[in-house]
């Protein structure tokens, strides 16, 4: 437990580097070939539904994630607006292209939690899947797996908020990483849409 937790620590403050590093890239994505950042190791989580969830779940499917708790008022209605937004248009584009949004908060975000903020934002659970799990295992896999940082903050009294990073993640069919965007920018957003569909019509 101890040598997990300063795992995620020590990759946590790592992110800020990598973080230059991904803004960088935002200027050459248009120029050449996607980047790869490698692979993602497996991990295993449930769905909105309580069913498992895991790496394999996704495979054969490019896929965008975000990052997000249901009781965030700060980010996390942009992202999830974002990723509403990018349903419809997946959606018009006969797009195969799944989302997943993965809780930073699941201690709180339990399945049921999520299963309602799915039909609050009208999800189609065929396309886009809410994930939680063991709070290790979600670190794990947020922080050192998709390399997006996530840390949990006490307020004091026993409550306690999450900061997380803003980025829509863009993985590969074969479960590689490929891309980092911001939710802020529309340029970045639509390039995601474009990216993602490049990933479509490459062969496995």
């Amino acid at each position: 437990m101890i040598r997990r937790t300063a795992a995620i620590i020590v990759g946590a403050i790592a992110l800020a580097a990598w973080s230059v590093l991904l803004l960088r890239d935002h200027t050459r994505r248009s120029r050449g070939p996607l980047a790869d950042y490698g692979p993602l190791p497996d991990y295993h989580l449930v769905d909105e539904r309580n069913q498992p969830f895991s790496r394999a779940s996704l495979l054969s499917h490019v896929v965008i994630a975000d990052f997000i708790f249901t009781r965030c008022t700060a980010s996390c209605p942009r992202l999830t607006a974002t990723m509403a937004a990018l349903q419809g248009e997946l959606e018009n584009r006969k797009s195969d292209v799944r989302l997943v949004s993965f809780s930073v908060d699941p201690e709180n975000d339990t399945p049921q939690v999520l299963a309602e903020y799915s039909a609050r934002v009208h999800a189609d659970p065929s396309r886009w899947s809410f994930v939680t799990g063991q709070v290790d295992e979600v670190a794990r896999t947020v922080v050192l797996g998709f390399k997006v940082s996530a840390a949990k903050v006490a307020r004091g009294a026993g409550d306690y908020d999450v900061t997380h990073g803003n980025w829509l993640v863009l993985v590969d069919r074969a479960g590689r990483l490929r891309g980092y965007y911001s939710c802020e920018s529309s340029d970045d957003v639509q390039g995601l849409v474009d990216d993602a569909r490049r990933l479509e019509r490459q062969p496995l």
